[in-house]
């Protein structure tokens, strides 16, 4: 390929989209299985004991509506008969396409999944694919280039290759591809995986390609951003030639859709998606605080969302590891409740035979999935307090915990949804440009309501406040931690005397705002030659000059970083400051949950295709029972919760899911009350209007 068609494709890449992203309207299938098969050259009957009644059953047992089966996996190996790539040794019929068949012969929708980051064979055939450091030493993951053959191997261990286009890698991919797409004239969509791996790469052709480019290779952001816009490119290219053939055909390209993955999320890289799914492993990896951010993000661009986790306990894709029924019927509750689809991973054994227990424990989760999905997607999430992101996990994520922890639903502010909102919280991170600056100041004057965390209000590459917070910058703290000293208007379950913030805060100096808390510094940091007791040197008797809390006009600013402190010590005070601070603006929200416990969660999504709003409660608090492994366990009964709706339209039924019971109702001054009839582990209430 000639560098001109790269740039041609890099520029398609920022401005042409061949599939239109499905509309949040055009829910997906609610009930689906991601069937994981990536299967040694070494093992043999691969695929053996496949048989179409028994695949069938498995489906039916687990309630399933889509699953996605494998053209293509990580040993490199393709599972179908192939003139471009290699067909598995141990195979000697088409398992995909008998796999594809005994789908649709039931109503199960079967997108394909191919690997693209990591693919033993190829990698092992052409080095030269594979992606490099600046040095130039090949990148992967969890390979130790040194072992021995009988050394044990690490978990995920796989050489990364660099799919951009310029390679003959990008080129090879789309020949596979097109052969796919050739071959099943009923093929229901594409699963691409495996772009989260490394956030540059300076292989051969990418490296011709920066030079061209003219990019300074030492400017890590420049590298990373000419990467992830050739990989818009690569997947720009990819979607077009699906669409070619398959003009209906889904095309999900995984890990673009992570707020964490910011070097190509800053890109758009979802927008090549037709849809956005989640790929997440709450037990261990993710948490279970990761979808709702995620999935209101993405609602909230109108696009339809798949969220995904699996049947499995400690890692994904491990053979033999079963998630309790229990939890599996939670997490898709959860799904749903944020107004997802349901997709739950399981890897398919060398031979071919599903797991009928794994598809028991689905179908148990499934079932209830089935009683409520009409409630869930198809819905967009509902709030008037908004969470701007900094794409840090540690700030957007203290946030997300906090709230969700205080049962204040949100939904992701945006210079586009501005007008929608009553309050924004600012991340403590620099995110905000010149027009995203105004267009807040702007907000705020009209009656807007901000809660700003340390350098929130600064714009990118400054120390200057962008925004006014009645207080000026002075400068960074000499001190690694310091204590809050807080006013009594902010002292509502907080304690009077100095308590530790475990990273500092900035210095300001107040202008035209009012302190609502001042700092307290320590003696001393804590060094070899200056130390006091065991850790936090104790704090002076007198406040310092510097506020940890400024309030002005319609603004409440701290100096430290809430958001972090909480996601990284989960201090309670620092989660009830940032209460009081929402009721000292005297923010009121869309919906009040009153006397659920702070474990459980509240969404509220608007239904508008069918004119209802939905609200949805889930309490089962996860619990760690080893380490990095937390568990669902307990279902228990929650009682006496009741709920306060301020909407600006009359509504003309209640009722309560899944029993359909009807519910009384009271409207007094704008305000609707409603009591929730007890439950276990999740329920919703219906509004029609």
């Amino acid at each position: 390929m000639k560098i001109t068609d790269v740039f041609f494709l890099l520029l398609a890449a920022t401005q042409l989209i061949a599939q239109q992203q499905r509309k949040i309207e055009e829910t997906l299938p609610t009930r689906q299985v991601h069937l994981d098969f990536h299967t040694s050259e070494q093992i043999p009957n691969i695929g053996a004991q496949f048989d179409k009644k028994q695949f069938q059953s498995a489906l039916l047992e687990g309630n399933i509506n889509q699953i996605n089966i494998f053209s293509k996996g990580h040993h490199g190996y393709s599972y179908y008969p192939t003139k471009v790539g290699t067909m598995h040794p141990h195979l000697d019929f088409d398992l995909l396409g008998a796999q594809l068949e005994a789908c649709h012969e039931i109503g199960v929708k079967a997108p394909f999944y191919f690997t693209v980051g990591w693919s033993v064979l190829d990698a092992e055939q052409h080095p030269e694919w594979v992606m490099r450091d600046a040095a130039g030493k090949m990148l992967s993951i969890n390979i130790d280039p040194e072992a021995k053959p009988d050394d044990r191997r690490g978990h995920y261990s796989w050489k990364c290759l660099d799919p951009t286009p310029g390679g003959a890698y990008h080129s090879y991919i789309l020949k596979n591809v097109e052969e796919i797409c050739q071959r099943y004239k009923d093929l229901d969509g594409f699963w691409f995986d495996i772009y989260h791996i490394k956030p540059s790469s300076f292989s051969a052709h990418s490296k011709f390609r920066m030079e061209a480019e003219g990019i300074d290779i030492k400017d890590i952001k420049a590298v990373e951003k000419s990467y992830a816009l050739a990989l818009k490119a690569h997947m720009n290219e990819l979607r077009k030639l699906v669409y070619s053939y398959h003009p209906e055909a889904t095309v999900f390209f995984n890990q673009a859709t992570h707020l964490t993955k910011k070097a190509i999320f800053e890109q758009a890289l979802y927008e090549e998606n037709t849809h956005a799914e989640l790929e997440d492993l709450p037990t261990t990896w993710g948490g279970y605080d990761k979808l709702p951010l995620e999935a209101k993000f993405h609602l909230g661009k109108n696009t339809p969302v798949v969220a995904m986790s699996g049947k499995f306990h400690k890692a994904w894709g491990e053979f033999g590891g079963f998630k309790h029924a229990d939890a599996i019927k939670f997490e898709a509750a959860t799904m749903i409740s944020f107004g997802a689809s349901c997709n739950f991973g399981d890897q398919l054994h060398p031979e071919g035979k599903m797991d009928m227990e794994t598809y028991k424990n689905i179908g148990e989760a499934y079932s209830y999935v089935e009683k409520i999905e009409d409630y869930g997607p198809g819905g967009k999430p509902y709030s008037n307090l908004g969470v701007w992101l900094s794409l840090i996990p540690s700030s957007d994520y203290g946030i997300v915990k906090m709230l969700l922890q205080l049962h204040r639903d949100f939904v992701v502010a945006d210079l586009n949804n501005l007008k929608d909102l009553d309050l924004v919280v600012l991340p403590s991170q620099k995110t905000l440009n010149t027009e995203e600056a105004q267009a807040l100041q702007e907000w705020n004057e009209k009656g807007g309501k901000l809660i700003i965390f340390e350098k929130g209000g600064m714009l990118k590459g400054t120390e200057k406040f962008a925004l006014d917070v009645g207080t000026r910058f002075v400068a960074h703290s000499p001190f690694d931690f310091d204590f809050t000293v807080i006013d009594e208007v902010l002292n509502d379950e907080v304690v009077s005397t100095p308590f530790v913030n475990y990273e500092s805060g900035i210095r300001t100096k107040v202008t035209s705002g009012k302190p609502l808390a001042m700092i307290r510094e320590p003696y001393f940091n804590r060094t070899y030659a200056s130390y006091s007791s065991h850790r936090e040197t104790p704090y002076k008797t007198t406040n310092s000059d510097y506020p940890a809390i400024v309030y002005h006009k319609n603004t409440i600013f701290f100096a430290h970083q809430i958001d972090q402190l909480y996601y990284n010590h989960g201090m309670r005070i620092h989660r009830q400051l940032f209460e009081n601070a929402i009721n000292y603006l005297n923010y009121q929200p869309i919906v009040q949950v009153n006397h659920l416990p702070s474990a459980g969660k509240v969404s509220l999504l608007h239904q508008k295709k069918q004119n209802r709003f939905v609200v949805h409660l889930l309490y089962s608090p996860p619990l760690l029972r080893a380490n990095n492994v937390e568990v669902i366990e307990d279902f228990v009964e929650i009682s006496k919760v009741d709920l306060e709706f301020r909407l600006d339209r009359p509504i003309q039924k209640v009722y309560q899911i899944p029993s359909g019971e009807e519910l009384e109702f009271e409207v007094k001054e704008g305000l609707l009350k409603l009591k929730v009839p007890a439950f276990t582990m999740h329920t919703a209430i219906v509004l029609e209007y």
